[in-house]
Parts: C-alpha cells; structure tokens; sequence
C-alpha cells in the first residue's frame, strides 16, 4: 500500500473517531439547523453550458439561496446556514468543518451535471456518501472531488488523496458512516419530490466517495439538479420558474424529512431503503430497463428486500458502521450489549429489545445522551423491517 495512502487511511480513521458528539439533553429531538451548501464559485465556475456562458456555480447559488429562503419562511425554528451567500471560493475541506463546526443537523449539498459527450444525459439524481459501484457514478465524484486541486498545499490537507485515483476512493469506502440511513432516508425524499419537475428524468439515488459528504457529522446529500449540457435540463436550470420549482422541490423534501426525524421513530427507509443505483448505472439509461422502486417510487436496489414479519420487537439503532466492531470498541462509547443486525452492507447496532413502542421511547431519550441521531426500529428474524 503507497505511503500516501496509508496516511489518507489513518486520518480517515481518525476523523470518523473525532466527529463531534452531539449530546441531547432534553427528551425530544427536533431538526434545528440545516447548511445549504451551494456547489463551487470563486475562481471555480463548476460545469459550463456548450457555449461556456452558463457557470454552474451560478446556479447552485441561486437555488440554494432560493431554498434556504424557503425553509427559513416555513419553518420559523430552523435555523439555516449557508456555506456560501455569495461568489466566492470555498475549500471542500471547509465546507463539512463549516457544519460540523455549528453542530448542524443536516447538510444539503446542491450541484450541477454534464456531460457533454452525451448531449442526451438528462436528469436529477442524489449522492450520499459510499461507494460508487459504477463508472458513472465514479466519473461524477471524479469531477466533483477535482476542485481540491485548485486548493493550496491539498496533498497534505486531504492526507494523500488523489481525485483521480481509484484506490484513494476504495480506502474511503472503508471508514465508518453513522448516518448513512438517514442520509438514504433524505436522498429518498428528494428524489421522490425532483421526480415530479420541472426535470422530468428521475435517476434515482447513487453512492459515491465525494469530500463533502465524507467528513459531514451528520445526515448529508450532494444533489445533482439537472445537465448543464443538455439542452432541456438547461432551459430549466437558467429560468426563474425551473430553478424556484427545484427549490420548492427540495424544500419540500426537506418538510418530509423533518417530520419523520422529529418524530423520533424510524428515520431510516427500512424496508424500502434506497441504495446506490438507479434504474441503471449508465449515463443514458435504456428505457427498457426495469428498475425496483420503493413505495415512493424512488428507484432501489434489488437486493434490499426485508423481511416482513409480524414477529419481533422494537429496538433503538444508535449506528451503522461497515464493518464488524469489537465488543470494546470505543465507538459503543460503553453501552454494553449492542446487538449487530447485519443488513444492506451495513452492521447497524441496535439496543433494548422492547415489546412495546411506548417502552423504546421511554429509553430513546437516555440513549440520546450518547448518540445524538439514533432512533428507533423494529427488528423481526435478524432484519430491521418497516412496522
């Protein structure tokens, strides 16, 4: 293994270990604080339309000032954060830091696609931070990362990273991500909105190794609104209709969200959870290819399929994490007896086995102490299933 990669390992390590703990000290918890993150500016203009007058950056500053606007109209007790207001440059390493630093809730990360030697690419799509099982996907976290090397000195900042380097995304796909679900969980409820237009093509979610999801402490998305390059997705992303519809889109998936993450029950997709792929990894997926869909319609993974069981009890997941932990290992933070339920790729660790759901919501609170994001489930022969 080169050198520079064992360093980048080592520090994604030891980033996951630091993320900040986020104590809940009351019985209920609320989404307080969202960051909008608009994608690139500065000296970055992002994608550029074929004719080079249209910059990317420009347009995720419009939107995502338009759906922070929105949310803050809404939802008079969030509180919305922007990693940007304006047409400056903004390092991908400080852009997580910037949420984690203000202990934000969610990180709504917004972008544009291209792809210019397939005109005929249309569409939105969401990432969340895994691996990208396909060279579309991997192209588009290629294109997404590569803005690190405009940074200063970023070889030392990111550990060794390479943006172009398949074995620096493989050493990502190994470290621990907590939030994982909720952020499928969210991925979902975009897709499911951007599904209705103005972009009418709906290409699903997608996992990818992208920096700014990597090191966020919580619930994370990078958003895809549409291709720069193809002309239909153009005329929508550069009017004032098509990009208020597309924030109205998100925004309204963000309300979605908000209700079942406040509610303190399930925030996962459990038995519809939403993987990597949409109705095909390709750049201009066949429309003779039969896809699954989740009960929003939202394209899946075949192999996600849960059992549904009426057997069972209520459990409260407190994380998932890619690989198997040692029974004292310090992430259990000393809860003792965490069962591991083996389940899309993920162990995710659930405690307490309650017969009913007023008992779990009893015990929700005490665990909240420890491990701000965890909530309940309801576990039946070995899987977590949707009750």
């Amino acid at each position: 293994m080169p050198s520079a990669l064992k360093r980048f390992l080592l520090a994604a390590f030891l980033v996951v270990q630091s993320l900040p703990s986020k104590a809940d000290v009351g019985n209920i918890v609320r989404l307080r604080k969202v960051v909008i993150d608009a994608g690139h500016g500065g000296v970055d203009p992002g994608c550029l339309s074929k004719d080079r007058k249209v910059r990317e950056k420009n347009i995720t500053l419009d939107v995502a000032m338009r759906v922070g606007k929105l949310i803050s109209d809404g939802y008079p007790d969030v509180k919305v954060l922007y990693t940007r207001t304006k047409d400056v440059q903004v390092d991908l390493y400080d852009r997580p830091k910037f949420a984690n630093d203000n202990d934000a809730d969610l990180f709504i990360s917004i972008h544009v696609n291209s792809a210019p030697n397939s005109p005929q690419a249309s569409g939105t799509e969401t990432f969340v931070m895994g691996t990208h099982k396909s060279d579309a996907n991997m192209e588009v976290c290629k294109a997404e990362n590569s803005v690190i090397l405009l940074e200063n000195d970023y070889k030392t900042k990111y550990s060794g990273f390479n943006p172009s380097n398949a074995e620096s995304y493989i050493y990502m796909s190994l470290m621990q991500n907590a939030y994982f679900e909720q952020s499928l969980k969210l991925a979902g409820d975009i897709q499911s909105s951007l599904a209705k237009g103005p972009v009418n093509v709906n290409r699903g979610i997608k996992q990818g190794g992208l920096l700014v999801l990597w090191r966020t402490a919580m619930p994370a998305v990078l958003v895809e609104l549409g291709f720069i390059s193809n002309p239909s997705d153009l005329r929508v992303l550069t009017s004032e209709e098509g990009k208020e519809g597309l924030a109205e889109r998100i925004y309204e998936a963000f309300g979605q969200f908000k209700k079942q993450y406040d509610s303190n029950v399930d925030i996962s997709e459990s038995q519809s959870a939403i993987q990597a792929s949409a109705s095909s990894d390709s750049v201009h997926p066949s429309s003779s290819e039969k896809a699954a869909v989740s009960d929003n319609g939202v394209p899946v993974d075949k192999d996600l399929a849960s059992s549904t069981s009426d057997n069972g009890a209520w459990m409260i997941q407190i994380f998932a994490v890619r690989k198997k932990l040692k029974e004292d290992d310090a992430t259990f933070k000393g809860v003792r007896n965490a069962e591991p339920v083996e389940q899309n790729g993920y162990y995710k660790y659930c405690v307490g086995r309650y017969d009913s759901l007023s008992s779990a919501k009893a015990d929700l609170a005490v665990y909240r102490k420890k491990f701000k994001d965890c909530f309940l489930v309801f576990v039946s022969d070995g899987k977590i299933v949707k009750k």
